[in-house]
């Protein structure tokens, strides 16, 4: 019983890789300091550890015994009935009672066991798209953490290779002091750049430290048990149109929905209708005369008469929730859509950023600097100017980091919105 329950979700969801949902899957995942990960494990691990995720698909159990439960009919009742004893003479006793054993059930009348266990199958349905809605929220946002901690190691690299090259230009400009060449002075500024540096490298340490911590949370870990995350941060493709796009957006979880919130509160409505038609009550049994010795079969039925009650608030207020839901329907799709839009035009401006900065401006800088440093190194040139050279092209790298990380996490959360599972699932 504590194992997780497998769910069935809904029949017309977008394609997924659901092999990473098999709990066998659990021992092939690194627990290793020394090994690295892939966005695929990642994504297993989450799928089949969060306990948010693993908090519906029990809900999703639930509603299937509810639909159990509701199919069933009313139980029959067994009466005993004893009269006419325990007073005055003659019947001061027992021996004048009646006494009287029967049976009754309850009879409902207007299919309400049916349309209340097609309420609890819409229930369950509801259900089952909750659970796909959270796991696709699950796998977007694992896969962002992902990218995070891609572009953060990025950074620990750059920060690296910056304060090597920081160096070098310290060791240079110390030697060209030292004979004359320069004023002492340009030391200084080499050392605060060397220390600037070791500054920046510990930031970034630090913050890749915080993005591993936060990947392994989404599977419930409190140590990041992997040496590095494997994955191409700076592979760029052309971006979907917005057109494509919104022809896709009906695959969303939160909207494909609608069509099962709106069955089920049909469903509610067919229920409360059905319940102002009054049930049968029917019984017989056996009554013994004790003054006689004799005994007698009894008949019983009871029928409500629905003079003040005839749930009228109870079917008012399904229909009106019915109305609700068709409105939370147009809400939810101008939402989604919107979201989409804004995160479209976010993507396609990190594209172009991602391409300028990669075919112009960091080409531009890494010759600038190049030239700078060879201009230095000949006395051609003050060291502001290697300074100057090399601060823009570490910010264009920094830059380019960024820029590739609002890319790759905008379009996994476009696809997300798309009802779209990561390709690492897709393969």
């Amino acid at each position: 019983m504590d194992d997780k329950p497998a769910v069935p979700a809904p029949t017309n969801l977008p394609p997924a890789d659901k092999s990473l949902d098999r709990p066998s899957l659990a021992e092939e995942q690194p627990l290793d300091p020394n090994t690295p990960i892939t966005l695929r494990q990642s994504l297993a691990l989450a799928l089949l550890r969060n306990p948010e995720l693993e908090a519906f698909s029990w809900q999703v159990r639930a509603q299937e015994a509810n639909i159990l439960q509701e199919s069933l009919r009313p139980n029959p009742v067994l009466g005993a009935k004893v009269e006419n004893f325990g007073g005055t003479d003659p019947i001061d006793r027992f021996e004048g009672a009646m006494t009287t054993f029967s049976i009754s059930q309850l009879i409902e009348l207007g299919g309400k066991r049916m349309k209340r266990t097609r309420l609890a199958e819409t229930n369950h349905a509801l259900s089952a798209w909750d659970y796909e809605a959270k796991r696709l929220e699950i796998v977007t946002e694992v896969a962002r953490r992902y990218i995070e901690v891609l572009a953060d190691q990025h950074r620990v690299e750059l920060a690296e290779q910056t304060l090597e090259l920081s160096r070098q230009l310290h060791a240079i400009v110390k030697d060209r002091a030292r004979v004359g060449v320069i004023p002492t002075v340009e030391v200084d500024k080499a050392v605060v750049r060397v220390s600037t540096e070791q500054i920046l490298l510990h930031k970034a340490r630090r913050k890749l430290e915080s993005s591993r911590q936060q990947l392994c949370a989404t599977w419930a870990d409190s140590d990041p048990l992997f040496s590095e995350a494997l994955g191409e941060l700076t592979v760029v493709e052309d971006i979907p149109t917005q057109g494509q796009l919104t022809r896709l957006v009906s695959q969303n979880p939160d909207i494909a929905r609608w069509s099962a919130e709106i069955s089920q509160r049909r469903s509610a409505l067919e229920l409360a209708r059905s319940q102002a038609i009054p049930s049968v009550s029917v019984g017989g049994g056996i009554r013994r005369f004790g003054a006689t010795d004799e005994n007698a079969l009894v008949f019983e039925a009871g029928l409500p008469v629905p003079i003040v009650d005839r749930n009228q608030g109870g079917r008012l207020q399904a229909r009106y929730d019915l109305m609700k839901a068709k409105s939370q329907q147009k809400d939810a799709e101008v939402g989604v859509r919107t979201l989409l839009i804004a995160n479209h035009r976010t993507l396609a401006a990190a594209h172009y950023e991602v391409v300028t900065l990669r075919d112009t401006t960091i080409p531009a800088a890494r010759s600038a600097y190049d030239a700078a440093r060879k201009a230095f190194e000949k006395g051609l040139t003050s060291f502001i100017d290697v300074l100057d050279a090399d601060r823009t092209l570490v910010n264009s790298q920094r830059q380019y980091i960024e820029s590739l990380s609002t890319f790759q996490k905008t379009l996994t959360t476009l696809e997300g919105l798309v009802g779209q599972y990561p390709a690492a699932m897709r393969d």
